[in-house]
């Protein structure tokens, strides 16, 4: 059975890559199946409108519930919950292996571990090092609805807190991050949001470009256009 955690096939990963041309990222996909992979997920109301249904992840057969993209997410998430260790380990080769790819092709390495999941990689230790300092050479960046999350230290980390309505409490933390936010608009995208200029973050997925300060603003993809949560924003 393989294990090749990472991925370069998603298609906001490969337009990125096409607008910053100096630049290679790739993206490690997790299924969100519970709060141990996403712990925000109820309290935030994105499990239903997830983007791991989004593009590819999405389509199933007729009559069918799953497809080979979310069959391989599962035995990834399986190993990481199951085998937390060798799970690690793997990462770290594979990063290994695409930084040295990227040294080849005169790639600068960008990695995004949470593309459809909310894992604290900050607080894993491999040999006294969490991922960051162990790839100290790779720009690393995320969406993340923890809204506790210390990373500042982290120069090689980019974060980006994602907004949602469904909770009162939650959304009350817009008021005191001090960092970009995203949040996704169902409509038209509205040029400020809560006193913050929007910038489009569906023109290229590398937040850490991003000026400081700003709302990032995506569209709903899947089937985050029929959420009323409250995690999709509607401006019609």
């Amino acid at each position: 059975m393989s294990y090749n955690l990472l991925s370069f096939s998603n298609p906001k990963i490969q337009k990125s890559n096409k607008v910053y041309q100096d630049y290679l990222t790739a993206i490690l996909h997790l299924h969100p199946i519970s709060t141990k992979i996403c712990p925000y997920q109820d309290i935030a109301g994105c499990k239903e409108a997830c983007l791991n249904t989004a593009g590819r992840g999405g389509i199933m057969k007729k009559g069918e519930t799953t497809n080979v993209i979310q069959e391989a997410r599962k035995r990834k998430t399986k190993l990481y919950l199951e085998a937390r260790d060798i799970f690690m380990s793997y990462l770290v080769t594979d990063i290994t292996k695409f930084v040295n790819y990227c040294k080849k092709k005169d790639k600068l390495p960008c990695l995004r571990l949470n593309g459809t999941s909310d894992i604290q990689w900050e607080t894993i230790k491999i040999d006294d090092k969490n991922i960051f300092e162990m790839f100290p050479d790779v720009q690393f960046y995320d969406y993340t609805k923890i809204p506790t999350r210390k990373v500042d230290k982290h120069s090689n980390y980019h974060l980006t807190w994602s907004y949602s309505e469904a909770n009162k409490k939650y959304s009350e933390y817009f008021k005191t991050i001090d960092y970009n936010i995203a949040v996704v608009f169902s409509g038209d995208m509205p040029i400020y949001f809560k006193g913050r200029e929007v910038v489009n973050g569906d023109e290229t997925d590398m937040r850490f470009f991003d000026k400081p300060n700003v709302v990032v603003g995506l569209k709903a993809k899947g089937k985050a256009k029929q959420d009323s949560s409250g995690f999709v924003i509607h401006t019609i």
